[in-house]
C-alpha cells in the first residue's frame, strides 16, 4: 500500500497521543493530528516531529460538527481514524469520510454507534472502503481472545472475559461514554443456547491476582461478540468488567442509572464531574490493565480450562496496541476487503496479539485439564 497517510481525529488527546506515537513507532504510515483546537495539534505535532526523524507528522483543523472543516480535513487522507468522543457527530464524521473517499476506523465504546454505522454499510461497500469499528481493547479485544483460544478445544463450551482496569481521567468530559454505557443498562449473556438481558445479579466474583486482587465484576453488552456462540459453537459467553472504586461503584453508577432512566443525557456534565473526581480521588495509585480470557472445553474427549492473561501498566498503550496491530494488517494489505467490520473479528487474531507482546504487552497462556462445568 505504500506510505498511507493517517488523520486521527482527537490526536492530541489522551489515547490520540498514544496511537500517534505507536503509529509512527511501528508502521511507515504519515500521521495528520487533527482537532477543532487548532493550536493543540500543531503543539503535539511540532512534539512529534522533533521526536520522531523525518517529515511524517502534521496537522490539520477538523471541527466534527462542521462538515465541511471535516471534508477539508480529509482531503489526501487514506485513513480517518477517530478517537474523538463525540459519538454525537460520529454519523457525519462516518459519512463524510465515505465520500472522501477515505477508509475509517473507530476505537469508540458506546455501543448504540453501531446501527448508525450499519445504515451506511450498503454504501461503505458500494465505494469499496474498509470501515472498521469498536477497535482497541474494551471493545476490540474480547472477540479476539475467544477466537484465538478455539483451537484449543473440540468441543468449545464456555467462553467468559473478564477485565479491571485502573486510570485517570484526562478530564471530566472522558468519562461521558461511560455514563452513557452505564445508563444503557444493555448488558447481555449468553447462556443455553441465548442471548439474554443481565443486571447485577449476574455479578461473578474474579481473582485477578496480585495487583488487582478478588474482584466482583458485571456484565456488559458487547455486539462483536453476538455472533460467536453462532460461529464457535460456543455454550455460554459474556464480557465481565470490575468496578472502579468503592465510591463510583456505589454512588456514582447508581446515580447514573437513575438519572438515565428518568432521561437519557440528563446531569451528563455535573454527573462527568462527580465521576472524575471519584475515579481520580478514590482509585488505588497503581495504574494498570489486567484482561483474561476463562475458557473450557473438550479436547480429544478430555476437559480443558485455557487462560489467556494480558496486561500492561499504561492503559493508554493498552487501547492503543490493538489499534495499531490492526492497523499494520490494513497498511500491509491483509484488510481490504470493502465494508463494515468489527475489529475483533475481521483481524488475524494469532498476528495481532503477537504484535501486541512486540508492543510491550505480557500476555500469557495457560492450559490445564480440569472437569468442565
Amino acid at each position: 500500500m505504500g506510505q498511507s497517510i493517517i488523520l486521527i481525529l482527537g490526536g492530541y488527546g489522551g489515547v490520540g497521543r498514544s496511537l500517534s506515537r505507536l503509529i509512527l513507532r511501528e508502521t511507515d504510515a504519515v500521521v495528520l493530528i487533527a482537532g477543532r483546537r487548532k493550536e493543540k495539534a500543531q503543539e503535539f505535532a511540532q512534539a512529534l516531529t522533533e521526536e520522531f526523524s523525518g517529515s511524517r507528522v502534521s496537522f490539520r483543523y477538523a471541527d466534527a460538527s462542521d462538515p465541511k472543516s471535516l471534508s477539508d480535513a480529509y482531503r489526501g487522507v487514506d485513513m480517518v481514524l477517530v478517537t474523538a468522543t463525540t459519538p454525537q457527530h460520529l454519523q457525519q464524521i462516518a459519512m463524510t469520510a465515505e465520500g472522501a473517499g477515505c477508509d475509517y476506523l473507530d476505537i469508540l465504546v458506546q455501543q448504540n454507534t453501531i446501527p448508525q454505522l450499519k445504515a451506511l454499510s450498503p454504501e461503505i461497500t458500494k465505494a469499496g472502503r474498509v470501515f472498521i469499528t469498536q477497535a482497541g481493547f474494551h471493545p476490540g479485544l474480547p472477540a479476539v481472545f475467544i477466537r484465538h483460544a478455539a483451537s484449543h478445544f473440540d468441543d468449545y463450551r464456555k467462553a467468559l472475559i473478564v477485565m479491571a482496569m485502573n486510570a485517570r481521567f484526562e478530564k471530566p468530559e472522558s468519562s461521558h461514554e461511560i455514563i452513557h454505557e452505564v445508563g444503557a443498562s444493555n448488558a447481555e449473556i449468553y447462556q443455553e443456547g441465548t442471548w439474554r438481558k443481565a443486571n447485577y445479579k449476574d455479578a461473578i466474583k474474579v481473582d485477578f491476582g496480585s495487583r488487582f486482587g478478588i474482584r466482583t465484576c458485571y456484565p456488559l453488552q458487547m455486539e462483536e461478540t453476538r455472533e460467536l456462540p453462532e460461529t464457535l459453537g460456543i455454550g455460554e459467553t459474556g464480557v465481565y468488567v470490575a468496578g472502579f472504586n468503592w465510591f463510583v461503584d456505589t454512588v456514582v453508577f447508581p446515580l447514573i442509572i437513575v438519572f438515565q432512566k428518568i432521561k437519557e443525557g440528563m446531569g451528563l456534565n455535573s454527573l462527568g464531574k462527580l465521576m472524575y473526581w471519584g475515579v481520580n480521588t478514590f482509585s488505588s495509585p497503581y495504574l494498570g490493565v489486567v484482561f483474561l480470557l476463562e475458557a473450557e472445553g473438550v479436547k480429544q474427549g478430555k476437559s480443558l480450562r485455557v487462560k489467556i492473561v494480558a496486561e500492561h501498566d499504561d492503559t493508554f498503550l493498552f487501547t492503543s496496541g490493538p489499534v495499531v496491530a490492526c492497523l499494520r494488517q490494513y497498511l500491509d494489505g491483509s484488510l481490504t476487503k470493502p465494508g463494515l467490520w468489527f475489529m475483533g473479528t475481521v483481524v488475524d487474531d494469532s498476528r495481532l496479539m503477537e504484535d501486541m507482546k512486540q508492543m510491550g504487552i505480557k500476555i500469557k497462556t495457560e492450559i490445564t485439564n480440569g472437569n468442565v462445568r
